[in-house]
């Protein structure tokens, strides 16, 4: 999924790059969002996913994954000038950012996380990931979505969800102890007497 958003030829680089297609293919999964895979026949080619032969009926976890974290990065984006897509940026990281540090938390992004993160459905796993996407673009916090994408296809296996969480909780931990680290080292370099020299 990497590929199919960042990179040159990515859907990103051509969607800031006002390209007509682009523009076209970004409205499809915006309105796709809350559609299952497969619907819509004008996202196939960036949702599409290679499904063993034996598959059923029912969409893979794969394609629910992919069809997810594609139509959300579509609403990310919208109408933003810079990329929303950022490699290696977690769900926990981000709604960390969103969130605020400790003594100044936003109550409203907080609660929003919280009904996220305590989701045992993949249908409310999906509900919640729009709303919490809605108020990243809102701030322009940026994500990996195809990180997301993968959190999402572990979500959905036996025992899955305890697995994300973990993985999101310690994302979100290590935001908000790097800001302090930082912060403190921020503080350190410039009350020490060999930093003014």
């Amino acid at each position: 999924m990497n590929q199919r958003v960042s990179g040159k030829n990515g859907l990103q680089s051509r969607y800031l790059h006002n390209e007509a297609q682009a523009r076209e293919q970004m409205a499809a999964l915006r309105g796709a969002v809350t559609r299952e895979p497969g619907e819509v026949p004008a996202t196939w080619a960036l949702t599409q996913v290679r499904v063993p032969d034996d598959a059923g009926d029912a969409p893979t976890r794969e394609e629910v994954a992919v069809h997810t974290a594609m139509t959300l990065y579509a609403v990310h984006q919208q109408s933003r000038t810079d990329p929303m897509f950022h490699p290696g940026k977690g769900l926990g990281h981000a709604s960390r950012e969103l969130i605020g540090p400790p003594d100044q938390e936003n109550p409203s992004a907080r609660k929003r996380f919280n009904a996220l993160v305590t989701s045992t459905t993949i249908t409310e796993l999906r509900h919640h990931l729009r709303d919490l996407v809605s108020l990243l673009r809102a701030r322009g916090i940026t994500l990996d979505h195809a990180m997301l994408a993968d959190d999402i296809v572990r979500f959905q296996r036996p025992g899955g969800a305890k697995d994300v969480r973990l993985a999101w909780a310690r994302q979100y931990h290590f935001m908000s102890t790097a800001d302090g680290a930082d912060s403190a080292s921020r503080t350190d370099r410039t009350t020490t007497p060999e930093s003014e020299n």
